[in-house]
């Protein structure tokens, strides 16, 4: 069950940081903020879907394959 929480917990974040890059009151910098965290968000939610497709086994049917190797080592 944690990984369920941690998977929607993930998406909701996300979310607001998808609002915040089109959030046209927010300055540049917070918008650019906001681009930052979705990305970072976003390849969060592609290893929590992989990780939710190994545990209930449909590991070989994920079509997220995306990664993004810059923020791997940066904590969020």
């Amino acid at each position: 069950m944690m990984l369920l929480d941690e998977f929607v917990t993930n998406q909701l974040r996300c979310w607001f940081a998808q609002e915040d890059i089109m959030n046209e009151e927010l300055s540049e910098e917070e918008r650019l903020a906001g681009a930052i965290l979705a990305q970072q968000t976003n390849a969060k939610r592609s290893a929590l879907i992989r990780e939710l497709d190994r545990r209930f086994g449909d590991g070989d049917i994920t079509v997220a394959e995306k990664s993004y190797t810059y923020f791997k080592d940066k904590k969020e």
